[in-house]
């Protein structure tokens, strides 16, 4: 009997520290990340926000999403939501771009969780330890967007920029591709044609630093990354596709920043792309430029 209580004594010495360390582990973490929301529909979330045109969070780990809500009053689906990441990127010898990845357990800000994002500040570091500080804000349903490099970390040999990038997701996932899959011509024809009358009024606009403008083709296989699409850099951009219900993404650069467009291989637009948004601190000193999201 005596060995059966200090085997229950053992057991339950056992069970106190693995909670105590789970405990530990759970503070930790807490305090690794961003503060949560206690609402409900958005825990995990460090800011959120809900209007009519569309919802937006960002979630403890620092990655942004925002999805339109559709003629029901509701997401029109997560498949088309677009994400939003802050990023640092290193430029090396040879001209790549190589991206650094945001560190989730370094974030922190001085403000809670909040469902009316304002002036929110965030800091953080990247892979290679550089350091960030990123900016927040919604005003009259747009949202506002920014930051600044802090310190370069161990990455000193290569110059690093701050950025933003916004990802628009592929217009139609369960369209896209299907004529290629049909097993007739006349099915692979029948589908092409039913994306073609999808897609009749779809848009992308851009307007670029020196004031000109270009109409996009979104359907035509292209490399958005190209000189011809970029042009000497983007300074607005309007997204409109059939599947967002009669919506469009506005995306604009404020003075002394601008955006470019990637989307890895030669592909129709459609089908989803990146755009990279990056300040230009020589000229903004003061950190004033900002990249604004809108839903229209």
């Amino acid at each position: 009997m005596g060995f059966c209580m200090d085997m229950n004594v053992r057991k339950l010495q056992v069970g106190l520290v693995m909670v105590a360390l789970v405990s530990v582990s759970g503070s930790i973490r807490a305090k690794a990340d961003l503060p949560s929301l206690d609402d409900r529909k958005w825990v995990g979330c460090f800011a959120a926000l809900e209007t009519k045109l569309y919802e937006f969070s960002l979630t403890t780990q620092g990655k942004g999403k925002l999805e339109v809500i559709g003629k029901k009053g509701t997401p029109i689906g997560h498949t088309l939501g677009i994400s939003i990441e802050f990023l640092v990127q290193e430029t090396l010898p040879d001209g790549k771009v190589v991206t650094k990845a945001v560190r989730a357990d370094t974030l922190e800000s001085p403000q809670p969780a909040t469902l009316k994002p304002e002036n929110l500040v965030i800091r953080g570091k990247v892979t290679g330890d550089a350091e960030f500080e990123a900016y927040l804000t919604e005003a009259r349903g747009t949202i506002s967007v920014g930051g600044k490099l802090l310190s370069p970390g161990t990455l000193t040999k290569n110059p690093l920029r701050f950025g933003i990038r916004v990802n628009l997701p592929n217009a139609y996932p369960y369209e896209n591709g299907k004529s290629e899959e049909k097993d007739s011509k006349a099915d692979a024809k029948k589908a092409a044609k039913a994306l073609e009358e999808k897609t009749k009024n779809d848009r992308l606009q851009l307007k670029f630093t020196d004031g000109k403008a270009r109409k996009q083709s979104l359907t035509e296989a292209v490399d958005a990354s190209s000189a011809e699409v970029n042009g000497p850099g983007i300074s607005a951009l309007s997204w409109e596709v059939s599947t967002f219900q009669d919506k469009k993404i506005l995306l604009v650069a404020s003075e002394n920043s601008v955006m470019k467009l990637t989307n890895g291989t030669a592909k129709p637009m459609n089908t989803g792309f990146a755009v990279t948004w990056t300040p230009d601190l020589a000229k903004d000193p003061d950190t004033k430029a900002r990249l604004t999201i809108d839903v229209k």
